[in-house]
């Protein structure tokens, strides 16, 4: 049982590396290849020219290419959490701090339109947004994965980031395969967005350099563009059910880990007191027969929070109507109709 369970894991990871990281490898670097051909020789004249390459520069040639295509995909593998920040819009440097204040404020102001009592708005903003605005985030998807860690901790008190790791292990085998899989659908659109956006960059300044025509470098520039943007569109439905089984799997399995660490739940309250001292264990080493007696005073006395807004900057972009992948968009055209006035 083991071994099948363990088969079926690595050859989940296997699909994995192939959909999400190999695959759009293979096809960056052939389109990246066959811009460079087409921009500088013709099509007909680098097939022309590679049919009269020496067998042993045809292989050399090959195994060129396929080394490049295993880099990229390695360093993708690598930076799919990375990259799944980024989109989520965790933009915490200093260039990025402006477009994240205008994508929080676009989001804030379509967050403070909903109303819970009309049934598209509630289902919005039960998985589409945080319910304190204070960490609304500047991207749809930051907010739909925001939402689902911040589930717990609004249910139980508990610290998804910190229990995570430790109830992950725990769960059935076809639990994690679930989170597993539609993981992997999400981090393959958004790939896939990384990759189109990076190509429509790279070979427009590249067809722009040599002065290509006017047709390839739209095809190239703006079609890449389009192709991320539907891509990213395309990743907020798999978002959506992962941030749902994230949300499932606390709500199911949590006590799972309470009795593997020797603890039981009990009432609501007793509940959320144990997982703040547990938190502090965890954090700060503190027992947790010593902080129980504290958190629950904390808990029997909140001290009220009160209601963030999100402000910041002298212009008004909670009055710009447009989320950030409408000014994605603008860019797109706007830098394609340049390009193409100037290679006309």
């Amino acid at each position: 049982m083991l071994g099948a369970a363990l088969k079926e894991t690595t050859g989940l990871f296997e699909r994995r590396f192939l959909l999400n990281a190999l695959l759009p490898a293979l096809v960056l670097v052939g389109l990246c290849g066959a811009v460079v051909v087409g921009s500088t020789a013709g099509p007909q004249a680098g097939l022309a020219a590679w049919s009269r390459q020496d067998a042993r520069l045809t292989a050399l040639y090959s195994i060129a290419f396929l080394a490049a295509v295993v880099l990229v995909a390695t360093w993708l593998s690598g930076m799919s959490t990375l990259l799944l920040r980024w989109y989520e819009g965790d933009w915490t440097r200093r260039p990025w701090r402006l477009l994240a204040r205008a994508g929080r404020h676009w989001h804030a102001h379509v967050h403070a339109g909903l109303r819970p009592t009309e049934l598209p708005d509630y289902q919005r903003l039960y998985s589409g947004y945080p319910s304190d605005v204070a960490e609304i985030m500047p991207t749809r998807l930051g907010n739909i994965l925001k939402n689902a860690v911040l589930h717990p901790e609004e249910r139980y008190g508990i610290d998804a980031a910190l229990v995570w790791p430790r109830l992950y292990p725990l769960l059935p085998a076809d639990h994690r395969a679930t989170l597993a899989a539609v993981r992997a659908d999400l981090e393959f659109f958004l790939t896939i967005s990384f990759l189109a956006g990076f190509f429509s960059t790279a070979s427009g300044l590249f067809l722009l350099a040599t002065g290509a025509p006017a047709g390839l470098f739209l095809l190239c520039h703006t079609g890449g563009a389009a192709v991320a943007l539907l891509s990213y569109a395309c990743a907020l439905g798999p978002a959506r059910l992962y941030g749902e089984q994230v949300k499932v799997t606390f709500d199911v399995y949590r006590g799972d880990l309470l009795a593997h660490l020797g603890h039981e739940a009990g009432s609501e309250d007793e509940e959320w007191v144990l997982w703040e001292a547990l938190a502090q264990q965890w954090y700060r080493g503190a027992p947790v027969a010593a902080t129980v007696r504290a958190a629950a005073a904390v808990r029997a006395a909140p001290t009220p929070r009160q209601p963030a807004t999100v402000t910041g900057g002298r212009r008004a972009w909670h009055r710009v109507r447009l989320p950030l992948s409408g000014w994605f968009l603008i860019l797109a055209v706007l830098t394609g109709a340049a390009g193409a006035s100037l290679l006309a």
